[in-house]
Order: C-alpha cells, then sequence, then structure tokens
C-alpha cells in the first residue's frame, strides 16, 4: 500500500520580481497583519485582506493560492523581524558579567515578544497545530542559544542545561505575553525587569550541579 503523499507548506504562485508587484505583496501582507492583529483570525478573509489593500481579489490570488499561502508568508516575515531582534538584543551577551548578560537576557526576551504582539497572537490562534513550524522553530532556536550561553558559563555548572533553558524560555515568555495582553504599560517598567532578572538568578543558583 502506497504511503500517503506528504503534504507542502503552501508558497505563493508568483514571485513578485517587479517594484510594483512586490509593493502589491507588501501591501496584502500588511492589511493582513493588521486585520488579524485588530479584529482576529475570523475577520481575516481574502476578500477583506485585498479590499483593506486597495486591491483586487485576483491580484491577490496572483500572489498566493489560498489564505492559508497568505498567512504563512506573514509568519515567515514575522519570524525573520524577531530574529533580527533578537540577534541585535544579544550580541556581546557571552563577554559581559553574569548579572549584566541576565538583565541583557531579559531585555532581548522581552524585545521579541514585543515585535507585533498583537499579531503574534493572532497567528497563533489563526494557525493549525501543524503550520507553527516558524514559530516553534525561532521559540526552539532561542532555547538552544540560552542554552549554550548556559554550557559557556562554566562558573554555573548547570546539571542540565537544556531544561534549564527552556524553563527561562518559556517563563519568560508566558510572563511576558500575558503582561502585554493585560498591562501593557507595564512591560518597559525597570522594577518588572529587575524582578525577571532575579527569577532567573535565583533558578541558575537551585539549577548548579
Amino acid at each position: 500500500m502506497a504511503a500517503p503523499a506528504r503534504k507542502t507548506r503552501p508558497q505563493p504562485r508568483r514571485r513578485p520580481v517587479q517594484g510594483r508587484a512586490q509593493e502589491t505583496v507588501d501591501a496584502i501582507l500588511k492589511a493582513a497583519a493588521q486585520i488579524l492583529a485588530k479584529h482576529g483570525a475570523d475577520a481575516a478573509t481574502t476578500n477583506a485582506i485585498a479590499a483593506r489593500a486597495g486591491v483586487s481579489i485576483g491580484s491577490l490570488y496572483q500572489y498566493f493560492a489560498d489564505r492559508e499561502a497568505l498567512i504563512t508568508e506573514l509568519v515567515r516575515r514575522h519570524v525573520e523581524e524577531m530574529q533580527a531582534v533578537l540577534a541585535r538584543a544579544l550580541a556581546g551577551l557571552g563577554d559581559r558579567p553574569l548579572p549584566a548578560a541576565i538583565e541583557q537576557l531579559v531585555a532581548a526576551i522581552t524585545a521579541v515578544h514585543q515585535v507585533a504582539p498583537r499579531l503574534h497572537q493572532a497567528l497563533h490562534q489563526s494557525l493549525a497545530r501543524g503550520r507553527l513550524d516558524a514559530i516553534d522553530q525561532f521559540e526552539a532556536q532561542l532555547e538552544a542559544l540560552v542554552a549554550q550561553a548556559l554550557v559557556d558559563r562554566v562558573e554555573l555548572a548547570i546539571a542540565d542545561p537544556g531544561l534549564t533553558a527552556r524553563l527561562l524560555v518559556r517563563a519568560l515568555g508566558g510572563l511576558i505575553r500575558t503582561t502585554l495582553r493585560r498591562e501593557p504599560e507595564r512591560v518597559g517598567d525597570p522594577a518588572l525587569a529587575m524582578a525577571m532578572t532575579g527569577m532567573i538568578l535565583g533558578t541558575l543558583e537551585r539549577a548548579r550541579r
């Protein structure tokens, strides 16, 4: 019995090689992001997206086979932006004293979660579990970076760097996401950053061999 065909991730139908075509694609994706962030997944139909972008539905379908393909490309761009923010925010982390490095890590994770937070939440809600690959891979990349940073800190002697990194990244991510949703004005509060830094230092102390 033949194995079932593997589903492939939807791709844009046409590649926007000319400047005007790229502007059209950018306008479509911007419109989709705005509708998702403000009104949620149910409102982000291809007709609504095309209308907000100021293009015909036919123009939209020239570049995206369906709504899923459009949102998949939106996820890809969103993750690229988060990766760029993370790279800048973590620069020089390994060269700093531990307390300063922890403060920088907290600032980096906070900055990543401030990249279009409402869009981020809406993408989680609008994508089927199997289509969250790009976001999952980014979060796994962040956990791997933190795990390696723990390994490089020989003075910490962490018994299980991988587990400790996952705990820290997921705990901080959840805390920041909840704060963005319920008290967005507190995300930049130095007291909150200090509390998260203290939480990390306490976790690292208990995670020593």
